[in-house]
């Protein structure tokens, strides 16, 4: 079988499946397996593949079908243009979530700036990417393996940052920041979506936080006000229809001038309050 004929076939299979991604994801999948380039794999296109490499590309395009997420089968995902180690341990960066890096971004801060539940490390290692010296990066998750894959993903892109496992603020003593971000869980326990796209196979703890998704959020927005130096901001990623709850929640707490971000497609993404 030539790479030409695999790549007609495997996206016949994924698109019926309902794969939206079928060309693009089958032509990541075989650039995978044969550490051939986009273009190579068209210049290259009436190569035949081993028994064993088309075997091995088959069996990547079955688990694809079955909904098993392309960056867990490549590895990595891209983020804010970071090549992003990516497992079964971390969630996978989404795009809506550079929101929340542009917002920190934009607030210009110097000094120590923490991420919350960190996972892949998407946020503190694009936020250290764009401020370099200007701050000192910490980051912390109650997951030792969501930490092994941050801080290697640290390494690889030659980035400082303090990784700390830790419960929330649980480990973090009397530290202050001038600025906290968190990407927490915010899906509702019950939420249908659970069981469709990707979300059945990444970790359910980096999803799902109560009944109606906030429960997080609240101990976040509570706990910072004693780790945030005087006029900090606070930011939080959440769901769409959670904008006003999540105000709700950081102006019961105190924090001043909150306002809410939109994402891409125009929905509430990121609210963000200052320590008073």
């Amino acid at each position: 079988m030539t790479i030409f004929e695999a790549l007609k076939n495997s996206r016949t299979k994924l698109s019926n499946a309902g794969i939206e991604s079928a060309s693009l994801d089958a032509s990541l999948i075989m650039s995978h397996i044969t550490g051939l380039s986009k273009v190579q794999l068209i210049t290259h296109d009436t190569d035949v593949l081993s028994d064993e490499t088309a075997a091995k590309f088959n069996e990547l395009i079955d688990r694809r079908i079955t909904g098993y997420p392309i960056a867990y089968i490549l590895g990595y995902k891209e983020f804010w243009g970071l090549k992003l180690k990516v497992t079964e341990d971390t969630l996978i960066p989404r795009p809506d979530t550079e929101i929340i890096v542009q917002t920190a971004i934009n607030c210009k801060v110097h000094g120590p700036i923490l991420d919350m539940g960190t996972g892949t490390g998407a946020i503190i290692l694009a936020l250290k990417s764009e401020y370099r010296d200007n701050i000192e990066a910490y980051a912390c998750d109650i997951s030792k393996k969501a930490l092994e894959v941050a801080s290697e993903n640290a390494r690889n892109l030659s980035l400082d940052v303090t990784f700390i496992e830790s419960d929330w603020f649980s480990n973090l003593g009397n530290m202050k920041f001038s600025l906290i971000v968190s990407n927490p869980p915010y899906i509702e326990e019950n939420d249908p979506h659970l069981s469709r796209t990707s979300l059945p196979y990444e970790p359910i703890t980096a999803l799902t936080s109560g009944a109606d998704g906030l429960d997080d959020i609240r101990i976040i927005c509570r706990a910072a006000l004693s780790h945030l130096n005087k006029g900090a901001p606070l930011m939080v990623e959440h769901g769409y229809n959670q904008g006003r709850a999540v105000s709700e929640i950081f102006i019961e707490n105190g924090y001043r001038n909150v306002e809410t971000i939109k994402d891409f497609g125009g929905n509430d993404r990121v609210t963000i309050g200052y320590m008073s």
